[in-house]
């Protein structure tokens, strides 16, 4: 019953709980236990006495019927789609899937995380019903080795579905996060294992700031695609499915041509092309200029000692003023 009050109310609107019993054949009450709910879980209700209730235009629940129907006739069985109401984390549940039924392309989605992550091991802020939560497994015939620049690729396409869902200057931090308006808005967590030389797989994990509005446990800037104040699209199912659409277009061509096909377009994305910035790995600190990516996707830091390549892992990137 939920989703089909969520269909009624996807207006923004303010829909009386008298009104949404009638069209739904239950009672107010009904919809009323319903509601409390989804909102003592943290979704963007809201309640005016005398008026109803009311959520951001698009909120609806996660679906994954709808995300397929979403998707262009070839794509809608590329992948086996997954979704959880609530879980540790939808890379780690891919990792499960992988373990019980073998590595198949298959794509795994959920309402909350209980553990999300992000890079170096941080914490995802996950709340339920307002973000995006979701990893992609892909097979790799030609080993690991050949996966350099993929995560770069894969922010970049993120960048590109949100520009076309409605969403104008979000830019790409090397190596995986997503500003926008200078903030953090969405980032990527890649995990590859198998063979450097055989058969391999990668779990793509991306994370989406779509409706989330205020959370105390973030320690950095970010904002979210209802934040923005932009007029795009919020609704999460067509969202990732503008998403998987343009995914398989990106890891096509990034298996017959490498990072080298998206460099030009990844750089023209980077929020601190120019800009001196310290690259910190444990202890150590590098300093230098920002001057881009090179054709793998390893950042190109201009030092006092000359030009350096970073490649991505368990390094952060830092603008040298903020530091």
């Amino acid at each position: 019953m939920l989703h089909a009050i969520l269909a009624l109310l996807a207006d923004g609107q303010f829909h009386s709980g008298e009104k949404l019993g009638e069209q739904l054949g239950v009672s107010r009450a009904a919809v009323w236990k319903s509601l409390q709910r989804l909102e003592q879980q943290g979704f963007p209700l809201h309640r005016v006495r005398g008026k109803g209730y009311r959520i951001p235009p698009g909120a609806v629940l996660l679906d994954c019927g709808l995300v397929r129907e979403a998707l262009p006739a070839p794509l809608q069985s590329r992948w086996h789609w997954h979704l959880y109401q609530q879980i540790d984390s939808t890379n780690a549940q891919a990792q499960r899937l992988i373990a019980e039924s073998g590595v198949r392309p298959l794509a795994v989605i959920a309402e909350q995380q209980t553990a999300g992550r992000g890079r170096r091991g941080r914490q995802w802020s996950s709340p339920f019903g307002q973000n995006i939560y979701m990893s992609f497994v892909e097979p790799v015939s030609g080993g690991a080795q050949g996966l350099e620049g993929l995560s770069l690729v894969v922010g970049l396409t993120l960048v590109q579905t949100l520009e076309a869902c409605g969403y104008q200057g979000c830019q790409l931090k090397w190596p995986n996060d997503i500003l926008l308006n200078g903030a953090k808005l969405a980032g990527v967590l890649l995990e590859i294992s198998g063979d450097l030389t055989a058969d391999a797989v990668v779990i793509i994990g991306v994370g989406v700031n779509v409706l989330m509005e205020q959370d105390d446990n973030i320690d950095q800037g970010w904002t979210s695609l209802r934040g923005s104040g932009q007029k795009g699209l919020l609704d999460r199912n067509q969202l990732i499915a503008a998403f998987a659409q343009r995914l398989a277009q990106a890891l096509r061509l990034f298996a017959r041509d490498g990072f080298l096909a998206f460099q030009a377009q990844w750089q023209a994305c980077d929020a601190w092309l120019g800009a001196e910035v310290q690259v910190i790995s444990g202890a150590n600190v590098l300093v230098g200029r920002n001057l881009g990516v090179d054709a793998t996707g390893a950042l190109r830091l201009l030092t006092a000692e000359g030009e350096r390549q970073v490649s991505g892992g368990e390094v952060s990137l830092r603008l040298s003023h903020a530091s």
